[in-house]
């Protein structure tokens, strides 16, 4: 009976990030506030293991923290970190800037405009593997593609609509949440994405075009007829001019780590981190070449540690924030509960599956992050695919894919909020306009991972 007052914290906490109340702050609170409840109903075990107790019930809620933070920052947090770092450093340099006018450039040929908002979704989704940001990779995209849209008549709900999806799948060694899967599966990002993400990603990227073409359409349709108009308000381009060809910089991280893999030459092995530092060196020699100012090329490293210590603050303290929520729910009894039950009443992959992607959308949508929803339960994937008789991976891709996905029609979601405040438009009404090619894409996730489990 114990485990069921987690339902009202967890409830409570929902409400609590809806009312914008710090995220870290409530997850950490709520994990903490559970941890006691366990305590004080007689359950002691929950330290993770390896940790000895401090000798005080009351230390050790905190010793939680301090462990969770000690593996993290050692492992996925120095990889999100880096990746954090070196994607605004590409910013600084103008290399990301560079890298998405070099491929939207031949999108100016096409003259349908639902057509062009299609490949500008695909286009997107595959510069999310380079640029990992959500709000920076769709205030770029419209930067760079504002002439061309405009020209072709594409209304701004449309735009905005499209930009605040094309980073919803994560792919890609560079998302947090990519490496977040890869780690609870128990292989590198760079495997993960080749054998796990790239096939499901781009069927549901081309479902997710297709539907965008015929949703927009129809939605451009309803507002013409209702008299509805909204201006597309952009702002300057006002990243640093760089040469065309520091296109190529966003990518080295990724091809060093395809290169130097199973998949190619195995005899040099480079992990995520390293290839971040590979690249920022070769960045800073290209930015010095270019520039001739060593002084100021010597000056941006502060731009790439700025840019981890950002990410610290916002990502990686939310996957330990989001950890402790989770040992909470595990201390209460709450977890083993959930999967007694689903055991008890047969539930199999596919029920599994649907509750824990359920769990994580809603999660998603009222807290407005993808990375705060699957970071709460992706360590639930081992056991719960042990317990259904799956590898680990078919569990945690969907469960990663989801999350974005969710994110993207929430309209608490940073990404959602920026397009439509550059569109004019509700963040409620743009969601409208998110939500279907969201769900055709979600749908198409869990019936190819259904299909290869």
């Amino acid at each position: 009976m114990v485990a069921l007052l987690a339902l009202p914290i967890v409830f409570g906490a929902g409400y609590l990030i809806v009312k914008k109340y710090n995220t870290q702050a409530v997850l950490f609170g709520s994990g903490i506030l559970m941890m006691i409840i366990g305590a004080v109903a007689g359950g002691s075990e929950f330290l993770p293991k390896g940790v000895n107790s401090s000798g005080a019930t009351v230390v050790d809620f905190f010793l939680v923290i301090q462990s969770i933070s000690s593996f993290t920052l050692a492992k996925l947090g120095l990889i999100i970190m880096a990746v954090g770092g070196f994607s605004k450093y590409m910013g600084h340099i103008g290399a990301a800037n560079a890298l998405v006018k070099v491929t939207t450039k031949p999108l100016s040929a096409i003259n349908n405009p639902y057509v062009i908002l299609a490949l500008t979704y695909i286009l997107g989704q595959f510069l999310n593997v380079f640029i990992p940001s959500a709000v920076g990779l769709a205030m770029l995209l419209l930067v760079a593609l504002y002439p061309v849209l405009v020209g072709i008549g594409c209304t701004p709900a449309s735009v905005a609509a499209v930009l605040a999806t094309t980073a919803c799948l994560d792919l890609g060694p560079a998302s947090g949440a990519s490496n977040k899967a890869a780690e609870v599966i128990g292989i590198d990002a760079a495997s993960y994405f080749i054998q796990h993400q790239l096939f499901v990603g781009i069927c549901t990227a081309v479902v997710i075009a297709v539907l965008h073409f015929v949703c927009q359409k129809w939605f451009d349709k309803r507002d013409a007829k209702k008299g509805v108009i909204y201006e597309l308000n952009t702002k300057e381009d006002t990243a640093r001019e760089a040469p065309l060809w520091f296109a190529i910089l966003p990518a080295l991280p990724l091809v060093l780590l395809l290169t130097f893999s199973k998949f190619a030459i195995t005899a040099i092995k480079i992990d995520v981190v390293t290839a971040m530092f590979i690249s920022l060196a070769v960045a800073m020699l290209c930015d010095y070449f270019y520039s001739k100012d060593g002084r100021a090329v010597a000056s941006s490293l502060k731009v790439y540690l700025q840019g981890m210590g950002d990410v610290f603050a916002g990502v990686v303290s939310l996957i330990i924030a989001a950890q402790t929520f989770v040992v909470g729910l595990k201390a209460i009894g709450f977890i083993s509960s959930l999967l007694g039950l689903a055991a008890h009443l047969g539930f199999g992959y596919t029920m599994m599956v649907s509750m824990l992607v359920a769990i994580i959308g809603i999660t998603a949508l009222l807290s407005g992050s993808g990375n705060a929803a699957f970071f709460s339960f992706s360590n639930l994937a081992p056991d719960v695919a042990t317990q259904v008789g799956v590898s680990t991976a078919a569990l945690a891709l969907p469960m990663q894919l989801s999350a974005g996905i969710f994110r993207s029609f929430s309209p608490v979601a940073g990404v959602v909020i920026a397009c439509a405040g550059v569109a004019g438009i509700p963040p409620t009404e743009l969601v409208k306009r998110t939500a279907i090619p969201m769900m055709g894409g979600l749908l198409t996730v869990l019936l190819i991972t259904f299909i290869g489990a």
